[in-house]
């Protein structure tokens, strides 16, 4: 994979300004009640190659909308003024952030337009359609996508609200932080899936600030992977167009302010391939019987295949951040996964 500096990329000025704090956070979940639910977190069943007892998951597929990413967008909702609720809303999104913009805005009755790649899940369109979005379907990526947003944005006059790099989403997501830690005050490492990176982001402000001493690890998938690289070159790097099945964590890059916080915060950046998710999905629906997407795996599928990531300073937390997988998909994933793990042979 060809990695380079980026000439443009999406970016936006934090309605909060600057790079929010506990305080954000803890304003975001005032603003969540009601809406966001506490999600629980289980303590994983035996996984292969990995030791019981020190593995748990915080479950995001139970959220409403089956996705993390209602938390950032409804709290980005309560910042808007009559005027800009009035107009409306616009994002950009793969298809978790559309539901939970979606979500929200039907809640507030702001109107909200969705722009959409054109070979998003179709299960998600639909989805963010029956939530009463307008959905317009552009460009051949996310990034296309953006920039065709960025255009109608102009042209309607809409509030954009943005997925990941904006300092009220990075709030709403760090709210995530916050029940780990309610839940797992001993928590030593928590690893989550990266594409623009605004849930890293936010439990790194959120943890960080209540437990300085938390492990944070992001993941990628390696055919949509930037962030390693840019955390070598202390500069945010651009991937060529994202080739992976995981559609939630499919950026080129990361953004402006989330790379800023992940800097801050001394994050460490893995990758992993196509089979490595695809084999996560697959014990993830055998051992927990929850359906989970590519980048709602990518912790658990980082952790079976660096094991040497449970280290013992305290137990780990695998964010498990959505469940939304494409059921034209589902066979596929689960065929390759049962041969990542073993159970058929190719001849």
């Amino acid at each position: 994979m060809v990695i380079r500096a980026p000439a443009t990329g999406p970016s936006l000025s934090p309605p909060l300004g600057g790079v929010p704090g506990l305080a954000e956070v803890r304003a975001a979940q005032l603003n969540l009640a009601g809406v966001a639910l506490n999600t629980p977190l289980w303590e994983a069943p035996a996984l292969p190659g990995l030791p019981p007892g020190r593995l748990w998951l915080k479950l995001e597929t139970l959220q409403r909308t089956g996705s993390f990413k209602i938390r950032g967008a409804s709290n980005r909702m309560a910042y808007l003024s009559p005027e800009e609720a009035r107009r409306g809303v616009i994002a950009a999104s793969a298809g978790n952030h559309a539901q939970g913009v979606a979500y929200a805005a039907r809640a507030r009755g702001i109107p909200a337009t969705i722009v959409m790649p054109k070979g998003a899940s179709p299960s998600k369109v639909l989805a963010t359609e029956a939530l009463g979005a307008r959905v317009v379907l552009a460009g051949a990526d996310y990034q296309e996508a953006w920039e065709a947003c960025q255009s109608l944005r102009e042209q309607e006059g809409l509030t954009l609200v943005h997925p990941f790099d904006d300092a009220a989403v990075i709030a709403g997501q760090g709210t995530l932080g916050l029940e780990i830690l309610d839940a797992l005050p001993t928590v030593g490492t928590v690893l989550a899936g990266v594409g623009g990176g605004g849930l890293l982001a936010g439990l790194a402000v959120a943890l960080h600030a209540l437990r300085p001493e938390v492990r944070l690890v992001g993941v990628q998938a390696a055919a949509a992977g930037s962030l390693k690289a840019s955390l070598l070159a202390g500069r945010i790097l651009e991937g060529p167009a994202p080739s992976t099945f995981a559609d939630g964590i499919a950026t080129r890059r990361v953004g402006d302010l989330t790379f800023r916080i992940l800097q801050e915060h001394s994050v460490r950046a893995v990758e992993v391939s196509e089979a490595e998710l695809a084999r996560a999905i697959f014990l993830l629906l055998e051992r927990t019987h929850l359906l989970t997407e590519g980048a709602g795996a990518a912790p658990l599928a980082a952790l079976l295949a660096h094991p040497e990531l449970l280290e013992e300073n305290g137990p780990t937390v695998a964010v498990i951040s959505g469940g939304n997988l494409d059921a034209f998909l589902l066979d596929r994933i689960l065929w390759s996964g049962l041969a990542a793990d073993g159970r058929i042979l190719h001849l």
